[in-house]
């Protein structure tokens, strides 16, 4: 069949109200992403992600209880396009892997399915007073998740730095210290272990510790703590492989811990926290 302006009955008709309708929910969405991704950054992922689901599920409610014939697919356009802003968030932060994130996408297929044989059977259908209630009670169970993350601070990081250390091979290495990142929350967050560069107290170059083992995942779980130990390498060798002279006849080297890079003032190892 076909309309009066030459298009099949199945295309449906564009009008201002639904452009203007569908633009609101693009939008929506984007600011969605936006929120989960850049503005919640300070709190634990496991917040974000129940903030995110929280707000899926007050807008599934709120798309149940308008009776508005547009309105109603709005609010579960904005609804769906929270849920799937969740599920790429989940995937993302949490590192569930291959497996994981399977699991993760056939049970989303399978929720909405069921929710789509719900919405044909009219089983969706809430009043406002009960829509109203279920929207606060999730809206003060969110609020007070958002609180115990601010309350319980993020996580602490502790340096230590051995007084000397011994001069190694060209080509081997030497660890200098320990830091020490622990995550006092209950809830998991992530972390990322601060970076240093040592350098010669005569100040001719900089080199980058390495971190051992190497910083895999930043999520730490909840109460749980990461040490990592600081190598340099090669540190007093020149590029030929030679020793340079001013720790000819050294085993061992003093270590100092410095707010910036030192000028020439002996033979030693400064560190410096980028």
């Amino acid at each position: 069949m076909w309309r009066r302006d030459g298009r099949p009955t199945w295309v449906p008709a564009l009008d201002r109200e639904s452009l203007l309708y569908a633009v609101g929910v693009v939008l929506g969405v984007a600011a969605t992403t936006y929120f989960g991704f850049r503005l919640l950054d300070r709190v634990s992922p496991a917040t974000t992600a129940a903030v995110l689901l929280a707000g899926f599920g007050c807008l599934l409610v709120v798309g149940a209880a308008v009776d508005a014939e547009t309105l109603d697919l709005v609010a579960y356009a904005l609804s769906a396009g929270c849920y799937l802003v969740f599920a790429a968030y989940v995937a993302s932060r949490f590192d569930p892997g291959d497996a994981g994130v399977f699991l993760l996408l056939a049970v989303s297929s399978g929720l909405f399915v069921g929710l789509g044989r719900l919405a044909q059977r009219d089983r969706l259908a809430l009043s406002r007073r009960r829509a109203g209630a279920v929207v606060a009670v999730v809206l003060v169970a969110t609020v007070a998740v958002v609180g115990v993350d601010l309350a319980t601070g993020e996580p602490t990081t502790s340096a230590t730095f051995e007084e000397r250390v011994e001069i190694p091979d060209a080509e081997g290495s030497v660890r200098v210290g320990t830091v020490t990142v622990e995550n006092g929350s209950p809830l998991p967050r992530e972390v990322d272990p601060p970076r240093y560069d040592t350098c010669l107290t005569g100040g001719e170059r900089s080199i980058p510790l390495d971190h051992e083992p190497r910083p895999g995942s930043k999520l730490l779980g909840g109460g749980e703590s990461r040490s990592y130990d600081l190598l340099v390498r090669g540190f007093v060798f020149r590029d030929d492989g030679e020793r340079r002279e001013e720790f000819a006849g050294q085993e061992s080297v003093a270590v100092e811990t410095v707010a910036d890079y030192p000028g020439d003032n002996g033979a030693g190892l400064a560190v410096v926290e980028r």
